[in-house]
């Protein structure tokens, strides 16, 4: 099929940018612009619906945000958000697969009657995955699942959620996992492995690559990120004192949003602890940034630092490799497979001694990094191409297993 004609794809992706907050989800983005030579996508990326009060207190950003977007990425291709009733935080998670799939698949059925999909592609097991995989039951479609968050513990504490994941496993022909420690992750939980195919993240090269004669500050490090605990921000925050001690007039810029009511708790409890710690003064919050803005600190930034927990990939790493900046990471999944010693530092997690010591390192030997040499290894690893020649395969055995069923 992939051969004579593009294939259409329904994609369903909670984790879309809308004009609310243009960030979320970008990896989304960026992969299905990869595919423009083979596929024909269209999105269906659902939006939070309340009552007015309540929307206004836990959603009030998406109010503006239309039902129908176009011209979307690289191309034009139509991004439906349809409003579905969605309880805030993870109060009743276990109930999002069921209170969306009615809103999800009217609308899919109607655009499927208009011009019919080949493939449903979903990102992310849930609520995404097990919408899609009931879709593609009911609509006889093969349906492939991109993967960036570890099942495991999630779904070990998740028990009902993890019921509604198990029963629709059978119905997804391939689950594309961001890295191998991604899949060993998901292996903990389900017997997969042979419908696992590797797809990474995307690297946009034309933003993120070095320039020349690019001028860095040797007194700034920067964290690019969510404000969440689990991206280990407080980790870093518990290292500045140290570093301070030999870089006095170090400063830390954070990038990263924190749009969620958990993630500004979690802004506090950083802003708190930086004011406990007496080192306020180092940290400069800048909030979200559009890629080039990124992309730019990156450049002028000694050492871009992953203090991370948990991270399946780390898009990050790839992104500051990518315009020739060092990096500093925990050994915590995703990092261990990008960062080598040609391009940075890895550390236990939870270690702020390490932490410091290791960034000092990597300031000390800035000028010893080779910007080019670095971004043609994230390209060949993770540019557009690479993915987009994946995905091709990957799209095609789909289609080809499900057609000899």
């Amino acid at each position: 099929m992939l051969s004579s004609e593009k294939v259409r794809v329904l994609v369903l992706a909670r984790n879309f940018p809308n004009p609310s907050f243009p960030t979320l989800g970008l990896w989304t983005t960026r992969m299905i612009d990869c595919t423009s030579g083979f596929a024909e996508p269209t999105v269906v990326a659902p939006l939070p619906w309340a009552p007015p009060l309540i929307l206004e207190h836990w959603w009030g950003r998406y109010r503006a945000v239309p039902r129908l977007r176009t011209e979307i990425g690289d191309d034009s291709y139509r991004v439906f958000h349809p409003r579905i009733p969605w309880p805030p935080g993870q109060l009743l998670d276990r109930y999002h697969a069921s209170i969306a799939l009615p809103f999800v698949e009217r609308l899919a059925r109607q655009l499927h009657s208009m011009a019919p999909f080949h493939l449903i592609h979903t990102h992310f097991i849930y609520p995404d995955g097990v919408i899609g995989a009931l879709l593609g039951s009911r609509l006889r479609l093969p349906v492939v699942t991109t993967e960036g968050a570890a099942w495991f513990p999630w779904l070990t504490e998740a028990p009902a959620v993890r019921r509604r994941v198990l029963d629709v496993l059978d119905n997804i022909s391939l689950f594309l996992p961001v890295s191998r420690w991604q899949q060993s992750n998901m292996e903990k939980l389900a017997s997969i492995a042979t419908r696992c195919r590797i797809v990474p993240n995307v690297l946009d090269e034309r933003v993120f690559r070095p320039k020349a004669q690019q001028r860095w500050d040797p007194d700034r490090i920067l964290f690019v990120g969510l404000i969440r605990w689990v991206k280990g921000l407080d980790i870093l925050v518990r290292a500045l004192p140290a570093l301070l001690a030999k870089h006095p007039r170090l400063k830390l810029a954070v990038v990263g949003g924190a749009f969620y009511r958990s993630y500004s708790r979690e802004l506090s409890r950083i802003r708190a602890l930086a004011d406990a710690l007496r080192v306020s003064g180092s940290i400069d919050f800048l909030g979200e940034l559009d890629p080039t803005a990124v992309a730019d600190a990156m450049r002028s930034s000694a050492v871009v630092v992953v203090p991370s927990r948990r991270e399946t990939f780390s898009a990050v790493c790839v992104e500051a490799i990518a315009v020739g900046t060092p990096v500093v990471a925990t050994r915590c999944g995703g990092p261990e497979e990008i960062v080598d010693q040609s391009t940075g530092f890895l550390v236990p997690p939870e270690d702020p001694a390490a932490l410091a010591l290791a960034i000092d390192c990597a300031i000390e030997a800035r000028g010893n990094f080779h910007a080019e040499t670095m971004h043609t290894s994230m390209v060949q690893r993770f540019g557009r191409n690479t993915v987009a020649s994946l995905l091709r395969t990957a799209y095609q055995e789909a289609l080809d297993t499900f057609i000899a069923r």
